[in-house]
């Protein structure tokens, strides 16, 4: 066994604490091998339900020695605070791609699947490989939500949906007494310079009663933003939508090509309402595969940009991010008009390089997507006849987001030019970091860098649909890798493989930042936890993750554990709060409505790792299903849930009757063996 600890002054202190977590079994480093043969700390993974028992047996057999080890762990947590305090604050680079998938990731797989690639075939990530050596990589991380602002809005806040009361694509706003400022605010008031470049995301307005065009607050001090940047022509594809003035109801919606020469073609694609289903000439010209199964059929599922590498959207992301870093104490504009202030190097900086890729439209440039053309891929097994476990609410999700009626050649030009978008973003990403590095030279300081492989993930033909918004895996299974100059926090060529959630994605950078997490009353609303401590403290060791999205099917929630897959329609109508129901109207009829009506869906992840045949009505699984409804109801209806009607300006339910109830542990209930049922 190999221990991995810091060097410096700390460095004794942890090989202390990393002895005596031996002691009581919690998760250990041992040695193993990438595919360069380099060696690598690797946190076991520990069986979930035989961690979870040996953690109680462990507490009841050693009382006496809990106390010293909890006392050990406060002084832990102390030190750990006073050395980031007594240090001068990091510079912060915090990445974050879109739709983007685990498996994406070489790196990832090597340690999942034991090989590069993923279950589809080949992906290429140089870059980001290259970035989890520096520091450690998470490769179960969790969004929160399916969905893009819904996700990023958790992320922002720190906060789980049913904390926010922001469950779906609608606009939070300022006016509610429970909105929280975001990462980038609580920052800058911390001594830190911010910037954007790219996608925000959060959909949060200024409050004001009437509708129309609303404010948008900048949460950076400086933004170049992804759809400024599109709506200008600084892109390879962009789209605009005209509204009825008094209603605000969308009229029509406007696609548009921009080409090298600096030309540009445009086509309707919806219009009253109405999807235009007429193929353009440049869907031909640039083999462009539509989302045309789906109910929403104009999205681009699969292409070749029009531009090359460097000048598509992301490109222009990047170029905002290196323009910026390239401006120390100078004013310059940016490509959009704005007047920005470069970055002083005697403070600190957070930059947030928000990239588009791999969301729609996916259309890698052509020397990537070339590379990508003769690499075999498979595509995900799939049968109608698995609908047949389905409750209805995700009948109706399929129904929406379906692949079928797509050619098999589609399907496999989908998988594999969304790979070759990843690809390309992943050299976009090494630019970024060579660059952001360089500047940190200038400034003396440490520095922190956070990649985050998607807001969630995205589907490629698993559960038969190409598309996010599941409660299945695919949707919301993404990676971390976290690096410190020092390799103190984030010890080098570091694995965990527990899991990790994105709400811990705030209270790491602002520990980070030297803000105290844990008591600053400022910061009680954060749900997550610092990972510099959740690597090193194993009764941190989460049993399961959470998400909730209500939006397209409605509101459902999910609990996901190594072992199984369970989600469960948490509320009994189809719209939000404020549009169907009151906030907190009839909030237990989850609670109180038979097991048929709130269409649960379980997955023994032992047997169906691919969630395939839903097991919670199945008798041999009666136990497990009511255990995890139960868990889920608490922690989702009664531990916290704020409901907001952000129509009107405070409008806001509370719920508590389950206070506790997420605790990160499971029931002994869930260890329980039962035999694997067949779909026959």
């Amino acid at each position: 066994m190999v221990w991995f600890y810091p060097k410096g002054k700390l460095g004794a202190f942890y090989l202390s604490m990393l002895v005596a977590v031996s002691l009581v079994g919690g998760c250990s480093f041992t040695q193993s091998q990438d595919s360069q043969g380099a060696s690598s700390a690797l946190v076991k993974p520990v069986s979930l339900n035989e961690q979870a028992q040996q953690e109680r047996e462990e507490r009841h057999q050693t009382g006496h020695h809990e106390g010293r080890q909890a006392a050990h762990q406060e002084d832990t947590q102390a030190n750990l605070l006073l050395h980031r305090q007594s240090e001068l604050q990091p510079d912060i680079l915090w990445i974050l791609t879109d739709d983007q998938r685990a498996d994406s990731i070489a790196a990832v797989n090597r340690v999942i699947r034991g090989t590069s690639e993923s279950a589809l075939g080949y992906v290429e990530s140089p870059n980001i490989d290259a970035l989890a050596k520096e520091g450690v990589l998470f490769t179960y991380a969790y969004s929160q939500s399916p969905g893009c602002s819904p996700s990023r809005y958790s992320i922002a806040t720190g906060q789980y949906p049913h904390r926010s009361g922001r469950y779906g694509f609608e606009y939070a706003h300022r006016g509610n007494e429970h909105a929280k400022p975001t990462l980038p605010e609580l920052l800058r008031d911390a001594g830190y310079q911010t910037m954007l470049s790219g996608k925000s995301g959060l959909r949060l307005r200024e409050w004001q009663p009437k509708q129309g065009e609303r404010n948008t607050p900048l949460t950076y001090d400086f933004e170049v933003e992804r759809y400024a940047l599109s709506k200008a022509g600084f892109t390879d594809w962009g789209k605009n939508t005209d509204y009825d003035t008094e209603t605000w109801e969308p009229l029509s919606t406007t696609e548009h090509f921009y080409y090298p020469d600096g030309s540009k073609k445009s086509f309707l694609i919806r219009k009253d309402g109405k999807n235009i289903t007429a193929q353009n000439p440049v869907d031909n010209g640039l083999d462009i595969v539509r989302s045309y199964t789906r109910s929403l059929k104009s999205l681009i599922l699969a292409g070749e940009s029009p531009k090359p590498a460097g000048e598509t959207l992301d490109g222009f992301i990047l170029k905002a991010f290196t323009k910026y870093l390239s401006h120390p104490k100078s004013s310059y504009s940016s490509v959009l008009g704005d007047k920005i202030e470069g970055p002083n190097p005697t403070k600190p900086v957070m930059l947030s390089l928000s990239f588009n890729f791999p969301h729609s439209p996916v259309l890698p440039p052509k020397s990537f997507r070339d590379r990508f053309k003769s690499r075999p891929y498979s595509i995900p097994d799939f049968s109608t006849s698995d609908l047949d476990s389905l409750p209805p609410q995700l009948v109706k999700l399929y129904k929406e987001l379906t692949t079928n009626g797509m050619t098999e050649e589609e399907k496999l030009k989908t998988i594999r030019d969304y790979y070759a978008f990843t690809a390309y973003g992943d050299a976009l990403i090494g630019e970024a970091v060579e660059q952001f590095k360089a500047y940190n030279k200038t400034t003396g300081r440490p520095y922190l860098i956070v990649m985050t492989v998607g807001d969630h993930g995205w589907h490629l033909g698993e559960q038969g649909i190409s598309a996010k918004f599941a409660p299945w895996n695919k949707s919301n299974h993404g990676a971390m890798i976290v690096v410190d100059s020092s390799g103190e926090y984030f010890p080098k060529g570091t694995v965990y493989n527990d899991f990790i959630e994105y709400v811990d994605i705030a209270p790491t950078i602002l520990a980070a930042a030297g803000l105290d997490v844990d008591s600053n009353e400022n910061l009680a609303h954060l749900d997550g936890l610092d990972l510099a401590k959740v690597i090193r403290q194993p009764e941190l060791k989460r049993d399961y993750v959470i998400g909730e999205l209500n939006q397209i099917i409605g509101d459902r929630a999910y609990l996901r554990t190594k072992r199984y897959g369970f989600s469960i329609k948490i509320r009994p109508k189809y719209g939000k709060p404020g549009e169907t129901h009151a906030p907190g109207e009839d909030l237990k009829w989850a609670i109180n409505a038979p097991s048929e009506e709130v269409e649960m869906a379980l997955y023994d992840l032992a047997c169906d790792p691919n969630e395939r045949l839903n097991v919670a009505y199945d008798t041999r699984y009666t136990t497990i299903a009511d255990t995890l409804r139960q868990k889920a109801q608490n922690i989702f209806l009664g531990d916290g849930r704020v409901e907001i009607d952000w129509k009107k300006e405070n409008a806001t339910f509370e719920s508590n009757f389950a206070p506790g109830a997420h605790d990160y542990k499971l029931p002994k209930a869930l260890s329980e063996a039962v035999s694997c049922p067949t779909n026959s």
